[in-house]
């Protein structure tokens, strides 16, 4: 059985036939406006009467052929002259200082582009010189094509080579390097001008070009290189300079292209799977060669055609499960399907559409295999041939998949099947794309075909990959009471829905509850109801029918849903914008962060503790923090939430840290939302921010919110977490503390630093870029400053729970 099997078609071709008058000897990537001057260089080998049998195209990124895009004038041109192909004039005389001959698009070429001349354009184009592999792209990442970059430069042709025909020999050229014709605004002022018009041609032409060559089987026997071969090359034109004809792979024989013209050479003994070449020795035509390898399976039999998927009764079924902005699918058109999965630049989109046969039902098939012929345009998405032996879903993404073969280059193909079993076969050819990377497709000449007895074909079932159009929200509460304790309320729950779909036959529920609202079979966008529950009933809500058949949705009612909410939580102090150097620290930890040093501070003015447990903090942009269990605000107590960092043990009250990463207080100003556990919204607070400082309540607790160095009783503080917003210095309830500083500034290597009460004083030292340089107890009150450089510096001077921060200057 043939595993795989590729038609492969190869020439190679280094000689001159007839009309091969011309050879291309320069191409250029300009630096002007858009890259120009674009375009190609041309030498003249023989006189010319008329241009108008020769063309030239241009094959971009490695695209492939795209055959004769620009057929010249019906001009005269002479031995030697060159001719130049540019993709317009101006800035080609502008760069170079004459005009060029001719002028065409197709010539834009960039540095990693290819260009193909052709002759018989009047009759059947024939490639008699390349720059360039017209397949390959330099540039991709793997490529094995030979390299010939030359962006904003150009490469060209060393003396007395080509023309090569189709095959591109790189070492045949010399290259200026990228970006060398950067700099000068004419070709003499670049970094490494073109070598203009100084190719030189001493060659003869050898007049004799080997074509493509062809097999004659000497058995056909079912399996891989089990056959023999004979190999015939035809060649067109003679030279009586040649001395011989070599070959390697078997014996040759046929004509001799040194006495007769366009005849045909053989080899004989070849088997599939062998390798052979022939090579031209003597004279003009030395070195002239072409090679191939036989295919495996070249001389298999020709299996019975199964199935025509082509043009048979039964073609593919077209199955789309996604599709881009474009609607891109497969679709057949006289036997060839074709898919392109093109949507507009940046389009990442997923495109995941398949060609589906089945089910078959292969008992007694020994052999099978899936022929068909692919064509490819442009590169990035690979074809998938897959088998499945349970397609109860209907749907391609329901079904488990084995993968049989992968196509990502154009060729003819054969998927072998043979080791399939089962009654219920499913044959697919997948596209996916989802990273922009699309290519298209045309697949086309597809059978299921076997050499033995062909599978059964059922019933075949109709795919559907419907998508439900109706998507469920997030559920709400209603209550119709408001008692305090445990589920003794009336509750509604509510649950937002979007979009509609016909299809939809009921919505149902298997809690105690009733279903009403909206219906999403004929109102988009609406709410669906269920009444008649108590708060700690569990409810569920449930579409059936159609493309949303089995769409759920299901929660608890928390068994407080709806007692009364306490009011006895206030914010009383946010800070969203702390100081940009040491004095915004307002976590105590030592460091200024814009973000950890963020707060939010509580205060509960009720006659009992206050459990929060589970309370959560929102800003306008979602949730913030949520309380751990176990929080318990003590009556008259406050609870600090910080953005981040590690918060001083010395600030009073609880502190915690924000449980999903940080606050986000907006500085110029943003929402603060305290909501109970299920939900409801206990206090808010819309603020308006203040520059390098905290705002809060004057007076505590029952004020409006000013800019707190502004409240009477602080001293002109930044912030007071933990604490009322009128107390001076603290983060406790202790008497001020007057501290002083003096030499300040100071030249002597040290400060002392007094306060009016004796106790330990500790200082922490910051740079002006927030660095702490040092932390240190004093002894004596006298601080040790002779370490440190010239400058300015904050001091953060701690006595007991007393804090305050000083600026400090060293001479």
């Amino acid at each position: 059985m043939k595993k795989l099997y590729f038609l492969f078609v190869t020439m190679l071709v280094t000689s001159l036939s007839f009309g091969q008058d011309l050879i291309i000897t320069g191409a250029f990537d300009g630096p002007l406006t858009g890259g120009t001057p674009k375009g190609v260089e041309i030498y003249v080998v023989n006189d010319i009467a008329d241009l108008s049998t020769y063309g030239i195209g241009s094959a971009n990124n490695g695209g492939g052929t795209d055959g004769v895009e620009f057929t010249f004038p019906a001009d005269a041109v002479t031995a030697g002259s060159f001719i130049y192909v540019a993709t317009e004039a101006v800035e080609f005389a502008n760069f170079f200082g004459f005009a060029p001959n001719y002028t065409t698009g197709a010539m834009g070429i960039n540095g990693d582009d290819a260009v193909e001349l052709f002759s018989n354009v009047d009759t059947t184009p024939v490639v008699i010189d390349v720059f360039g592999t017209i397949d390959c792209d330099p540039n991709a990442g793997g490529s094995t094509c030979p390299e010939w970059e030359h962006t904003d430069g150009w490469a060209y042709r060393l003396d007395s080579t080509g023309p090569e025909g189709s095959t591109f020999t790189s070492s045949n050229w010399t290259y200026s390097g990228t970006n060398q014709l950067e700099g000068g605004a004419t070709n003499a002022t670049c970094t490494s001008p073109f070598p203009i018009g100084t190719f030189s041609y001493s060659g003869s032409p050898c007049g004799v070009v080997l074509g493509a060559e062809t097999y004659l089987c000497q058995s056909s026997t079912i399996g891989d290189n089990n056959d023999g071969v004979t190999l015939e090359i035809p060649y067109t034109g003679s030279n009586n300079t040649i001395v011989s004809v070599s070959v390697t792979g078997g014996t040759q024989g046929g004509d001799n292209p040194a006495v007769t013209a366009d005849g045909t050479i053989t080899i004989s003994g070849l088997t599939e799977g062998d390798a052979w070449s022939v090579t031209l020795n003597g004279g003009d035509c030395d070195g002239t060669t072409t090679s191939g390898i036989v295919p495996a399976a070249q001389c298999d039999p020709t299996p019975s055609t199964c199935y025509d998927l082509s043009f048979g009764p039964e073609l593919f079924e077209l199955v789309t499960v996604a599709s881009n902005s474009d609607n891109d699918e497969w679709t057949e058109a006289g036997g060839t399907y074709s898919m392109n999965g093109f949507c507009g630049g940046g389009c990442m989109e997923e495109s995941n559409t398949w060609l589906i046969f089945g089910p078959l039902d292969m008992t007694g098939v020994s052999d099978l295999e899936l022929i068909f012929d692919a064509t490819e345009g442009f590169d990035g998405s690979e074809l998938n041939i897959q088998y499945t032996t349970d397609y109860s879903s209907n749907c391609p993404d329901g079904a488990a998949w084995n993968s049989v073969l992968t196509v990502s280059a154009s060729g003819s193909y054969s998927a072998d099947l043979s080791g399939v079993s089962g009654t219920d076969v499913f044959v697919g050819i997948q596209y996916l794309d989802s990273d922009g990377s699309f290519s298209s497709w045309d697949v086309s000449n597809v059978s299921l075909a076997a050499f033995g007895s062909c599978p059964t074909l059922g019933v075949r079932p109709t795919s559907n990959c419907a998508v439900c159009d109706v998507a469920l929200g997030t559920e709400s509460y209603t209550c119709n009471t408001n008692t305090t304790g445990d589920n003794n309320d009336s509750v509604t729950v509510n649950i937002p829905y979007t979009g509609s779909d016909a299809t939809i036959t009921s919505v149902s529920t298997t809690s105690t509850g009733t279903v009403g609202g909206d219906n999403p079979a004929t109102i988009a966008d609406g709410t669906i109801t269920i009444t008649g529950l108590s708060e700690g009933d569990a409810w569920d809500l449930t579409i059936n029918g159609g493309d949303c058949d089995g769409t759920t949705l299901s929660g608890t009612i928390l068994a407080a849903q709806c007692d009364p909410v306490t009011t006895d939580l206030v914010i009383n102090e946010i800070l969203a914008d702390p100081a940009g150097d040491i004095t915004g620290d307002a976590n105590g930890d030592g460091t200024r962060d814009g973000s950890q040093d963020e707060f939010v501070e509580l205060y509960n003015v009720g006659t009992s503790s206050l459990d929060i447990s589970g309370f959560t903090i929102e800003d306008g942009f979602g949730l913030r923090h949520t309380f751990p269990a176990g929080t318990v605000v003590p009556s008259n107590g406050f609870i600090t939430v910080f953005g981040g960092g590690t918060p001083s043990s010395s600030i009073p009250g609880i502190v915690q840290v924000a449980s999903e990463g940080g606050l986000g207080l907006n500085n110029g100003g943003d929402d603060v939302i305290v909501k109970n556990g299920s939900g409801i919204v206990v206090v808010s607070y819309t603020y308006v921010g203040a520059t390098d400082q905290s705002v809060g309540r004057s007076p505590d607790f029952t004020g409006m919110f000013v800019d707190h160095s502004t409240i009477s009783g602080n001293g002109g503080a930044l912030f007071s977490p933990g604490n009322e917003n009128d107390v001076t210095l603290s983060v406790g309830n202790v008497t001020n503390t007057t501290f002083s500083i003096y030499p300040n500034p100071t030249s002597t290597g040290k400060v002392t630093i007094t306060s009016s009460n004796t106790d330990t004083i500790s200082v922490q030292v910051f740079d002006v870029l927030g660095k702490q340089v040092k932390n240190q107890t004093l002894t004596n009150n006298t601080l040790n400053v002779s370490d440190l450089n010239t400058g300015v510096y904050i001091l953060k001077i701690t006595q007991n729970n007393a804090t305050t921060t000083k600026k400090l200057v060293i001479k």
